[in-house]
């Protein structure tokens, strides 16, 4: 955490990321028309108070006291901040409908939306965007179609983290999944086609992205922490001996004598599979993929991009969100290890510098 760059007198911009065991915060400021870090800092969850012990306080409030330590050592300019809500608990979607007028379209919309959100109208909150509207080349066809972005997270999830902001007298200033605000850290306006791999404490989001629109995301149900659990079996050690070896400038992953047997991966990698298949079946000519990017805090597991890179057969490397914000080169090195695990809070206080520069 550090406070080098700031100025009271620029507007700031903070990134509030919820994980599962942690919470990052970024908060940023825009300097000659780009974005720049003023600071950051993170807290675990198990980091309590000594007089308190995690078994007896609710998830939530572990939260609350991890932020309030956060807002404490940050003493951030913004009073507003965006917030994340975790992928697996939202939903992201893409459907085809007929062209139709806007009245129409809406009343379409939440009719479709029902088949794929498992909850009543008033349990969550949805949104929706046109992201092309194309001719319909078939022979049956009647015109143009309209491929909708659905999206949608529960009421209940999103108020559990505005009464926590509120807590650390935080206004909310908006809340979105993370796996918009990894997309906007990691890809931004790139054109290219990518596959994101974003491994966090307890699920996997991969999500594909083509001209920075999301396509697919698919969230699996295992995590850095059942990463760590295998590599603890495998060597008979401690979940904090694991911890920390995934830690260390040792491949685990490729060497032989290691004989680490990593199901969690093997999960994913076939899920991945199963999507760039199930692409390729829609559309042959849309199935180069530019490259894969892995984010969260398992990212930078030694070895774990080339795993990936030759069990696929696509180039894998370490997403960086801190490639389009300037910072002290002192920090550098700091910046560097800390790496993709900041992508969603980056992501998050980013969105707050579009929006500006917007207006």
């Amino acid at each position: 955490m550090f406070n080098i760059f700031r100025r009271f007198g620029r507007k700031h911009f903070l990134g509030v990321d919820f994980g599962t065991s942690s919470i990052k915060v970024a908060e940023l400021s825009i300097r000659n028309q780009k974005p720049c870090l003023e600071n950051y800092s993170w807290a675990c969850f198990n980091v309590v108070s000594s007089d308190q012990k995690a078994d007896e306080i609710t998830r939530d409030e572990l939260m609350k006291i991890s932020l309030e330590k956060i807002i404490k050592k940050m003493k951030p300019v913004s009073g507003s901040a965006y917030i994340s809500v975790p992928a697996y608990t939202g939903l992201i979607t893409i459907f085809e409908l007929p062209y139709m007028e806007k009245n129409e379209l809406e009343q379409a919309i939440k009719f479709e939306a029902h088949k794929y959100i498992p909850a009543s109208e008033e349990e969550v909150i949805a949104s929706w965007d046109i992201i092309k509207s194309e001719a319909d080349n078939s022979p049956a066809g009647s015109g143009k179609r309209v491929k909708i972005l659905l999206v949608a997270a529960m009421k209940e999830e999103i108020s559990r983290y505005e009464k926590i902001m509120k807590a650390v007298k935080i206004n909310v200033r908006a809340a979105e999944l993370e796996t918009f605000s990894i997309v906007r850290s990691l890809i931004g306006d790139d054109a290219g086609t990518y596959l994101i791999i974003d491994i966090g404490f307890r699920a996997c989001n991969v999500i594909l992205v083509e001209k920075g629109v999301i396509k697919i995301s698919r969230n699996i149900d295992t995590g850095g922490n059942d990463i760590t659990k295998s590599v603890a079996e495998s060597f008979n050690v401690s979940w904090e001996k694991a911890e920390d070896m995934k830690k260390q400038q040792k491949d685990l992953i490729n060497s032989k004598e290691s004989g680490v047997v990593i199901y969690s991966l093997e999960l994913i990698i076939d899920e991945i599979r199963r999507i760039l298949e199930s692409r390729k079946s829609e559309n042959s000519s849309s199935g180069k993929i530019d490259g894969i990017i892995i984010s969260g805090g398992s990212a930078n597991m030694k070895g774990l991009a080339g795993y990936i890179s030759n069990t696929l057969g696509i180039r894998a490397v370490i997403g960086n969100p801190w490639k389009k914000i300037v910072f002290d080169e002192k920090l550098k090195s700091k910046i560097e290890k800390l790496g993709p695990s900041f992508s969603v809070a980056v992501g998050l206080a980013l969105r707050g510098i579009e929006e500006q520069k917007s207006k």
